[in-house]
């Protein structure tokens, strides 16, 4: 059959493409993709800060959707289930056993982007966080904004968060930070310079940004934890002296750390997501149809106007 696909050709170009797209195999299920986030990985390509994909990939990987077909060994899934999908791909055969199911059909599935919270639900056991531990979280995008949301559910004496841009704070006070700090500022500058004085148990630097990632360290305790939640598209240069003198436990939280029990990880987010522990109401700030790839992909590089994050709609 007939499906659409969204790709990046080159540097600066998204475009819409027909494809077709065989009956699923025996062990697979055929899934119609009705919603796929955008994220800063396929933004960082379309930039051209990362290298783009061999030709004949297939970009995306947040896809939300409902099975249409069943290989005939697949038990335990009906048609009509709606489950985790991959690419920006309107129709994808996927194997049955790797597929994360929902309980009931979204009320609207633009709000159900289940693989960004579980990136969050991967990295959370390796905060090891412990009840009246004071956490920092450096920055409020869209990533940390879900760390909030699930943070704000633990024991913690402090949940402090530090950003740039004031209404991302205003969001994460809102969800349960008990302090924001503006970074950018003289009056948020020398708030962190005090903090130096009574460092945190764990430091999450999640704005993927130098500044941030310079002064992760003097922030974090002896025998604390500093976690690198975000991803750092430049090479950076540390002083790893506070590394050593603090023996600090610097973890790399990227979701290749829970790849063992991926499925698992992704179920656990969609309970989440079902029990409104992640609710992204305010966090989907902007949905483009499939046919205005262009548009999206330049509104998600250049994340002006309140942009948090966007969805391609392959269904209306």
């Amino acid at each position: 059959m007939k499906a659409q696909q969204i790709t990046i050709p080159q540097v600066g170009k998204a475009e819409l493409r027909e494809i077709d797209v065989a009956d699923p195999g025996p062990d697979e299920v055929q899934v119609q993709c009705v919603i796929n986030g955008i994220c800063m990985y396929e933004v960082s390509m379309f930039a051209g800060v990362e290298p783009l994909l061999p030709a004949g990939s297939s970009y995306g990987h947040e896809g939300i959707g409902r099975i249409t077909k069943l290989g005939g060994n697949v038990k335990g899934l009906r048609e009509g289930d709606w489950v985790l999908c991959g690419p920006w791909v309107s129709v994808q055969n996927v194997p049955a056993a790797g597929v994360a199911t929902f309980s009931k059909p979204p009320d609207d599935p633009t709000l159900a982007l289940a693989e960004p919270a579980w990136c969050v639900v991967i990295a959370a056991p390796h905060y090891e966080i412990s009840p009246g531990d004071r956490v920092l979280l450096m920055g409020a995008g869209y990533m940390g904004l879900l760390n909030v949301q699930m943070l704000a559910h633990y024991p913690l004496a402090d949940l402090v968060v530090t950003d740039v841009k004031q209404a991302n704070l205003d969001l994460a006070r809102e969800f349960g930070a008990t302090e924001i700090i503006r970074a950018d500022t003289d009056e948020g500058r020398t708030r962190l310079e005090e903090l130096k004085a009574d460092p945190f148990d764990c430091v999450i630097e999640a704005a993927g940004v130098d500044e941030t990632l310079q002064a992760a360290a003097d922030l974090t305790r002896v025998g604390g934890r500093l976690a690198l939640f975000a991803w750092h598209h430049q090479p950076r240069t540390l002083n790893m002296t506070p590394w050593h003198l603090r023996g600090l436990k610097v973890l790399g939280t990227a979701p290749g750390i829970g790849t063992d029990s991926a499925l698992d990880h992704a179920r656990r987010a969609i309970r989440l997501l079902e029990n409104g522990t992640f609710d992204q109401t305010k966090l989907v700030t902007h949905r483009f149809r499939a046919a205005d790839a262009q548009e999206g992909m330049e509104v998600s590089t250049a994340r002006e106007g309140g942009y948090i994050k966007g969805v391609f709609l392959f269904e209306d």
